[in-house]
């Protein structure tokens, strides 16, 4: 007999939550799943099956819909289960900003709010795009770090361009620094809303 799939999860005795560390599918999609508001993938639904240990043919779409209608069930594409991003995604992203005030504070702050929202941030997808974040403020850190050591010790010894301006020169290079980092903060904004790849051009060091 067919079930939906809340049927299946409370007959496991599994919460939505438990549910997405088991299967690798986020809580989100699951919920829209569960409501109806959407069907899932083909991928998903296997990604989901086999962690309630069913047949795909078992499950009945909260609409009605039949799984044998879609697509090779055994086939990733690249929908739901890699396009949703959570939303406290967003919250660690432009916690970043946080660098305006204090310098060098988007190393930290992001770090603090991925250990806050752990819990909704189980599955791969979201947890490649955070490391993906936090990667690129390591990496911003270590480099505007070193710029602002090199910066004054070459201008002492070769361009002197220190000593006809009145705002030290390491400050105008940190500026230069967080202008460009502010930029990338906006930009990784934009990403996780149209649910593109984040941060393509950064190594993932995490």
């Amino acid at each position: 007999m067919k079930k939906t799939l809340k049927q299946f999860r409370t007959h496991h005795l599994l919460s939505q939550q438990q549910l997405a560390e088991k299967s690798a599918v986020s809580l989100r999609t699951i919920q829209r799943i569960e409501s109806g508001v959407s069907t899932g993938s083909p991928y998903v639904i296997r990604q989901l099956c086999d962690a309630l240990h069913i047949a795909p043919e078992e499950l009945m779409l909260t609409n009605g819909a039949s799984i044998l209608n879609q697509q090779d069930i055994t086939s990733p594409v690249k929908e739901e289960l890699n396009a949703v991003y959570d939303n406290n995604i967003k919250y660690i992203n432009f916690s970043a900003l946080t660098a305006l005030c204090f310098p060098f504070m988007n190393l930290i702050i992001p770090v603090v709010l991925r250990y806050i929202f752990r819990k909704s941030l189980t599955d791969k997808h979201n947890k490649a795009a955070v490391n993906k974040i936090l990667s690129l403020h390591i990496w911003w850190s270590v480099i505007t770090l070193i710029a602002l050591i090199a910066t004054p010790v070459a201008d002492l010894y070769l361009f002197k361009i220190g000593d006809v301006l009145e705002i030290p020169l390491f400050i105008w290079c940190y500026l230069i620094f967080l202008i460009a980092l502010v930029l990338v903060i906006l930009k990784t904004a934009n990403d996780i809303n149209r649910e593109k790849e984040l941060l393509i051009f950064v190594p993932n060091i995490l």
